[in-house]
């Protein structure tokens, strides 16, 4: 068989995340007197690194307040997950599973610095071969950083992997890195290639079918 492998966005891919993610910074702010502001919730949405949401959310604060806050966010998205029963994507873990069992290489690309706790969570650790995450990378996604960075770790050269994304800065990303990228998307967004293909939930099925169609057209 063709080696290629897949490589997953973790937050509305793997893990339903946002409002948890929400609850944990609105704890921490708490905890320093101040308020989540809705442009900076607008950001955790869509994705946006831990930086950028902290910038957003103070723009005028001291470095050291940002730091204070951004050590605080595991901690505190931990205990937020504890009383959480289930936070997948639903057939993300049984497509993990499945893509497993088809012994194809897989990754985790995401902008999250402790992706770790969602991971285990899910109870997908096992199969997932390598993990990226926003602090081993010098620019987060849009750039193409972590895709390449992912690619190589895997042994597997961009061309023969395929990105699974929800997010037009993941799939910029995956694109600017020359894979080929599948979105899970309830409607295809009108930024959307014509060569990116989009399923509503993660399915091992479709996405082998993907990777044999991007192996048979690509040299």
């Amino acid at each position: 068989m063709t080696t290629f492998a897949v490589l997953f966005d973790m937050d509305g891919v793997l893990v339903d995340s946002a409002s948890l993610h929400v609850r944990a910074y609105e704890h921490i702010f708490r905890e320093v007197g101040l308020d989540f502001p809705d442009a900076a919730r607008d950001a955790v949405r869509s994705g946006k690194a831990r930086s950028h949401v902290l910038d957003l959310a103070l723009p005028d604060a001291k470095a050291y307040l940002k730091r204070k806050l951004s050590e605080a966010k595991p901690g505190a998205l931990k205990k937020v997950l504890e009383s959480q029963a289930d936070c997948s994507v639903p057939g993300a873990t049984e497509a993990v599973h499945a893509l497993a069992g088809a012994s194809v290489p897989m990754a985790v690309v995401t902008n999250s610095r402790s992706p770790e706790i969602w991971i285990e969570k899910l109870g997908i650790s096992q199969h997932i071969r390598v993990v990226i995450t926003g602090d081993d990378v010098s620019s987060p996604k849009p750039s193409a950083e972590g895709y390449l960075m992912g690619a190589e770790r895997l042994g597997v050269p961009p061309n023969r992997c395929l990105a699974v994304e929800d997010s037009h800065d993941g799939w910029v990303a995956a694109r600017r890195a020359g894979m080929s990228v599948a979105l899970v998307a309830d409607d295809r967004p009108g930024w959307l290639d014509a060569d990116t293909k989009t399923m509503r939930r993660l399915d091992a099925a479709r996405i082998l079918h993907l990777l044999e169609v991007s192996l048979a057209t690509r040299p």
